[in-house]
């Protein structure tokens, strides 16, 4: 009777942890979205975060008086006016410097944030609407103040490739079985939550046709990389602030999590195991992993 009542906590625990994960992540790409809108010019992105009955203005410190006087109401259609005057005038912003989101704390039905972009700092409050945050109210101030900069919050996901055809053990570049390919699609299933910002994978069929459901349901196309020539100093750069997916092998799965850790922690995967997923976040210079087994 204990035993049960062990797994039915771990159970519960671990279903209630995986609904937080992901709400989590679904805010962060709201948010991502919200700078993108007004960083590119992307109306796109601005409205896939905004509410229409969106309430928002702010306050900006005059130059002379050092003062902060309220600036302007910017309501939905203007923020995405806004977004296009932006995109039509060429004023993009690339950089990563100031860009930063920070979830202050989760409800059932609302949620409050944080956003530092280049125009200064934004409060945030979304809610719930059919399983989707989106962006309520906005009150923020100008111009960007160093001290309220957030280190932008970088998720990597990795798995292994799906069930491959060992059927010619001479074959060292097998494609995927009628199971692989089934785990592929539910991969990207699963994964339908996360906006990814880019799909890597190793040169090989098996890898390659476990990533492209999930690149493609993303509109990405897949990046390769080399497990065993990675410039990982320059992999975290570049991907800094962004959502990835990573798709390798038994050996250079979690050889790959243990890196971006900084730390040996994940032995080899079992030849048998396809469905672990190892998560690292790295946010305000402190990392946390986990893994998962979805099976």
């Amino acid at each position: 009777m204990k035993s049960i009542f062990t797994t039915l906590l771990l159970l519960f625990t671990f279903i209630s942890f995986s609904q937080d994960f992901s709400d989590k992540s679904q805010i962060e790409v709201t948010l991502n979205n919200y700078i993108d809108g007004f960083y590119q010019g992307d109306t796109l992105k601005l409205k896939a975060a905004l509410k229409p009955r969106l309430y928002k203005f702010g306050y900006l410190k005059d130059k002379e008086t050092g003062d902060y006087k309220f600036y302007q109401e910017l309501p939905y259609k203007k923020a995405l006016a806004l977004a296009q005057q932006l995109k039509d005038q060429g004023r993009l912003l690339t950089e990563t410097e100031m860009r930063g989101v920070k979830v202050l704390e989760i409800a059932n039905h609302i949620a409050a944030a944080r956003v530092t972009g280049a125009w200064g700092i934004d409060y945030i409050l979304l809610s719930k609407d059919k399983d989707k945050w989106m962006i309520e109210q906005v009150i923020w101030e100008g111009p960007y103040v160093k001290k309220y900069k957030e280190d932008a919050t970088t998720t990597y996901y990795l798995i292994r490739h799906s069930e491959k055809d060992q059927s010619d053990k001479t074959n060292r570049n097998p494609h995927l079985t009628e199971k692989g390919r089934k785990r592929a699609e539910n991969w990207s299933t699963i994964l339908k939550n996360m906006k990814f910002d880019a799909v890597y994978s190793t040169d090989y069929n098996r890898t390659k046709e476990t990533a492209t459901p999930t690149a493609k349901a993303n509109g990405l196309e897949l990046k390769f990389y080399d497990p065993r020539n990675m410039d990982m100093v320059k992999f975290k750069k570049n991907t800094k602030g962004k959502t990835v997916l990573i798709v390798g092998h038994s050996n250079t799965t979690p050889m790959f999590t243990n890196r971006l850790l900084g730390k040996k922690k994940y032995e080899m995967m079992n030849e048998n195991n396809n469905g672990g997923l190892y998560i690292v976040t790295i946010s305000n210079s402190e990392t946390s992993s986990m893994v998962l087994q979805v099976d």
